[in-house]
Order: structure tokens, then sequence, then C-alpha cells
């Protein structure tokens, strides 16, 4: 799992953000990642784009 972090340059939406940092996790310290976060409330989500 990879975590990447970055900042919003200009007016939201109108440029991409800058990666700043990218992380990867092995597959036992990413599980207990994601752990943390269901803990914490947060869910999955449906892809919002279409598979081609």
């Amino acid at each position: 799992m990879f975590i990447d972090s970055g900042r919003i340059l200009g007016v939201l939406g109108k440029e991409p953000p800058l990666m700043t940092t990218r992380e990867e996790l092995k597959v036992d310290k990413a599980r207990d990642e994601w752990r943390k976060l269901i803990a914490q409330g947060w869910r999955r989500t449906k892809p919002v784009w279409e598979d081609y």
C-alpha cells in the first residue's frame, strides 16, 4: 500500500495537487493502517470512474 501526501496549489480544482511524499507500507503494516482508518470512521466507497 502506498500513502501519498501533497499540497494544494492555486485554486482548488484548477491545478492538480503537488505530491510531496510517498510512503510504501508492507502488507502487515498496511493491514494495521486499514484497521486504524476503519476504527476512526473511514468507509470504503464505490469508484467514481469508469473501467475501460
